[in-house]
Order: C-alpha cells, then structure tokens, then sequence
C-alpha cells in the first residue's frame, strides 16, 4: 500500500485520496481493473477533477502507466462535494466486498466490513472535520 497525504491548495481545492488495498492473492492487473471501475463510478460524480496520482512504472498488463496502482486523487473546490465521493466510494466498496482507504489533510478513513450503522456514523464523523475547509 502507498501513504499518501491530502491537502487543502491555495485555491481552495480539497485533494481527496482514495486507495483500494490489496487483498491476499491478488494481483496487479485485478487491481488496475477495479481501480478503473471505482473511477468510473466517481466520473459519474460532479468533481473538479478526477486522476491517477504519479509514481513508479507499473506493469504492461496495468492500465495508467506511470500511476501508483490502486490510487485516485479527486479534487473538489472547497469541502462541496465530499459527502457524494464518500457515498459513492462506500457503495461502491461494499458492493464488490473490497477495502478502501480516503484521506482528506492525513484523516484517513477506512471502509471495509463494518455494519451500515456503524460506518454511518464513523463517516458522519470523518465528513465533519474536514466540512469546514
């Protein structure tokens, strides 16, 4: 897995990083594939923007030469928008049964087999620290 911080820029945009964590046996081009398809989903979204985050060469079987396997960065002006990419990655996560880390400025938060409930509540409480950027 790769550590990555998020951060509030200068113009006001919310860098949040969002990293699928391999499970045991999977490979390279697994990941690449539901990387893609968690992208997909979040293009549906209204986001400032939408990348692979740069990093060491990946394999020819991946998709995103040059990405960090596994990682998405997506921008929103200002905090607008965090609770729809959280919903969207929590949905998408518990559909196809697979862990996902967000980090907001370090925050990070870890989706994996939680009760709704539970995980409601934890995301309540992640979005509302980072509400006020």
């Amino acid at each position: 897995m790769h550590e990555f911080t998020a951060e509030l820029t200068t113009a006001g945009v919310v860098e949040i990083h969002v990293s699928l964590l391999p499970e045991p046996g999977s490979d390279a081009e697994e990941l690449a594939q539901l990387t893609d398809l968690l992208r997909e989903e979040l293009l549906e979204l209204d986001v400032g923007s939408l990348r692979y985050p740069d990093g060491p060469a990946l394999p020819d079987t991946a998709k995103g030469s040059g990405a960090v396997l596994g990682a998405l960065i997506v921008q929103l002006g200002a905090s607008d928008g965090i609770k729809s990419v959280v919903a969207a990655v929590r949905g998408w996560s518990a559909r196809m049964n697979r862990t996902v880390e967000i980090n907001i400025d370090g925050d990070v938060l870890k989706m994996t087999g939680a009760t709704a409930d539970q995980t409601g509540k934890i995301i309540d409480a992640w979005i509302a620290r980072h509400a006020e950027h």
